[in-house]
């Protein structure tokens, strides 16, 4: 040891204890660390080298890492797997495979063109050992023969395709800002852009090469007429003047209406009169296209005329009528109406004075018997009567009234002055109107409705019935008017009780109905007389409608009798009236007593004293 260190010692002593523990030799880009003390410039100790330590010096690696671009892109932390030093002094850091590598992919400017042989010689655009220090900019290789006048971008004018002297030949004008299209492109370089700088004169408009031709001025927007193809005018966009060109004015020639060029004398064309006469003759003040369109002078503007401007405005199913529908021809007399389905010239119709009332263009069903005034049932949005109210509203519309339709009361039997209507069916000509009356209608029920009395109770059902009740029923009736009122035990009875349905002779002839006159008000007529008429049919004598029990009783001849009905003559009716056998036949109660006294006493004395027991005996 003590030798080895004497062969050592003119030499530094780190230097010395670093040759004794390194590999190797550094590159000579690093030999500043050399020594035992550079170790920890990119060692780390028990963990070796340090990624971070080598991103630490070489910063531009760090960022093209944090970037993700060039051949770094797809680097983590391991820098000594590709990089490995203690190689010497001249060994090489920086290994890769020219053969394999993308300079597009992995810089991002591709080595094409002219620029393709020199891929195989980095040294002729890296002149420092960096690679990352090359510029992409042409200037930085390349002298600017143009001195900045046409910018920084070369590629806008060069391409590696062809050199320098060969450009101007091959030069596709239509990569700039101004493409050179039909006669543009047999122009020459130099008539607008200045020789040696190019600068490029400006092309804003046409005015900045091409002097108007026009006089007056048109304006700058040349392209509306103008192409490059030729200078001659071969299109006007006229949508861009004063006058659109829309419909069948499209189609016009330019000669049609421009007899002299078109900059020089001004058409008049704020109405269409200006060009068009006018078929109406002055009816219509305004302009024609209120109601007429480019699209053909018979078509008229939808929704362009307000007809509610006149004294008849369209609405619902009139709004939907063509103007023809009711300006029609007025035909001289004597001249058929013409059949072609072609529309009559516009100067023929009639728009003006027209009547307006309904039956000058509707059928009136009614002949003329409701008078002109339409609308008072029927709207123009159906033609269908919709509501309608009777000008005097009485009862008589309510009830089971209110759901009629017209039809069911106004029928051909109510026709007004006629008295008929034409009924629709299959054998009715397709022409023939259908007529329904409405004047003179009667109201009577008799006149809808049939009698099923059959003429028992006269036309005056509202005394019984009413339009209120369900079908029709008996609302009510007052039997006090009758010469037979319903008191008592008769006020609750059921009509039927007394009135039965019978078939025979009524006052509107042989039918059957339920009896309503001629109905006995005896007592017996309803119910069995018990005395077979032995007390006569007044039966009010002794019965009452509220109770037919016998309440109270004066005998007829109790005047007479006052002696008689004394004492213990005071008494039932049953302990004189007596029920009986008549004749061994028929038990029965008689009434019509003698006031004998043997009639109901034995007389003891068996006729000695004669028949008046009231000389000594008193009841």
């Amino acid at each position: 040891m003590t030798a080895v260190l004497g062969a050592l010692a003119p030499r530094d002593a780190s230097a010395q204890l670093g040759a004794l523990v390194s590999p190797g030799p550094l590159h000579r880009t690093h030999a500043s660390l050399e020594g035992i003390t550079g170790c920890l410039q990119c060692h780390t100790v028990g963990r070796g080298v340090s990624a971070s330590k080598c991103l630490g010096c070489h910063a531009p690696v760090a960022q093209r890492i944090a970037q993700k671009q060039g051949i770094h892109k797809a680097v983590t932390d391991d820098c000594v797997a590709c990089h490995v030093e203690h190689a010497g002094a001249d060994a090489e850091l920086r290994p890769f495979d020219l053969t394999r590598f993308d300079h597009q992919a992995d810089t991002g400017f591709a080595l094409d063109g002219l620029h393709a042989p020199i891929a195989s010689d980095c040294a002729k655009c890296h002149t420092t050992r960096s690679f990352l220090t090359a510029s992409q900019n042409c200037a930085s290789c390349h002298e600017d023969a143009h001195k900045g006048t046409l910018g920084a971008d070369c590629a806008t004018c060069h391409t590696t395709a062809v050199g320098f002297a060969q450009t101007k030949a091959r030069f596709d004008h239509g990569r700039t800002a101004f493409p050179l299209t039909g006669a543009h492109t047999k122009t020459d370089c130099a008539s607008c852009h200045a020789p040696g700088t190019y600068a490029v004169k400006a092309f804003g408009s046409c005015a900045s090469c091409h002097t108007d031709p026009h006089t007056p001025r048109f304006d700058a927007a040349c392209a509306t007429c103008h192409t490059t193809d030729t200078w001659r005018t071969t299109r006007v966009d006229h949508s861009r003047t004063a006058f659109p060109l829309r419909g069948l004015h499209a189609d016009v020639r330019c000669v049609s209406c421009h007899q002299q060029p078109a900059l020089r004398a001004s058409l008049p064309s704020a109405t269409c009169a200006s060009c068009h006469d006018d078929p109406h003759d002055g009816v219509f003040p305004g302009d024609c296209a209120t109601c007429h369109t480019e699209d053909g002078f018979r078509k008229v503007t939808p929704g362009g005329f307000d007809h509610s401007s006149t004294r008849f405005p369209l609405v619902d199913r009139h709004a939907e009528l063509g103007c023809v529908a009711c300006h029609t021809d007025p035909e001289p007399a004597g001249r058929p109406r013409a059949t072609s389905a072609a529309a009559p010239p516009a100067a023929a119709r009639a728009f003006t004075g027209l009547d307006t009332t309904c039956v000058s263009c509707h059928v009136d069903v009614h002949r003329g018997e409701l008078g002109t005034s339409c609308e008072t049932c029927h709207a123009a949005r159906t033609f269908e009567v919709g509501a309608f109210s009777h000008a005097r509203p009485r009862p008589f519309f309510d009830g089971e009234h209110a759901d009629l339709t017209c039809a069911q009361c106004h029928s051909p039997e109510h026709g007004g002055t006629t008295g008929a209507r034409l009924l629709a069916s299959s054998d009715r000509a397709p022409d023939a109107i259908v007529r329904v009356g409405f004047t003179a209608t009667p109201d009577t029920c008799g006149s809808c409705h049939m009698d099923v009395h059959l003429g028992q109770v006269g036309e005056r059902c509202e005394t019984c019935h009413a339009v209120e009740t369900p079908a029709f029923g008996v609302a009510s009736f007052d039997h006090g008017t009758t010469t037979f009122a319903l008191d008592g035990a008769h006020a609750p009875l059921l009509c039927e009780s007394c009135h039965a349905v019978e078939t025979g002779a009524f006052p509107a002839g042989h039918g059957t109905a339920r009896r309503l006159t001629g109905i006995g008000t005896d007592c017996v007529s309803c119910h069995q007389d018990p005395h077979d008429g032995e007390l006569g049919m007044d039966c009010s004598g002794c019965h009452g409608t509220r109770s037919f029990s016998i309440l109270r009783y004066t005998h007829r001849n109790a005047r007479a009798l006052r002696d008689f009905f004394v004492g213990r003559h005071v008494t039932s009716c049953q302990a004189c009236h007596k029920r009986q056998a008549i004749a061994g036949q028929r038990v029965m109660t008689l009434y019509r007593e003698s006031t004998a006294c043997t009639a109901c006493h034995v007389d003891e004395h068996r006729g000695a004293l004669g028949p008046q027991c009231e000389r000594c005996h008193r009841p």
